[in-house]
């Protein structure tokens, strides 16, 4: 393997790793948020639903 695939195959690495980590903390935020909604309006929306 040469030192360009090499550099190659490490941006490729770590473009990856980058998506992951944007996609992960995207998750994170989008379930912080839906248990914070939970908390603050679950009993109303449980009032409806019974």
């Amino acid at each position: 393997m040469s030192v360009t695939q090499n550099s190659e195959f490490m941006d490729e690495e770590r473009q990856m790793a980058r998506t992951v980590a944007i996609s992960l903390g995207a998750w994170l935020a989008v379930t912080a948020v839906a248990v914070v909604l939970l908390l603050l309006f679950g009993e109303p929306l449980s009032n409806l639903i019974l």
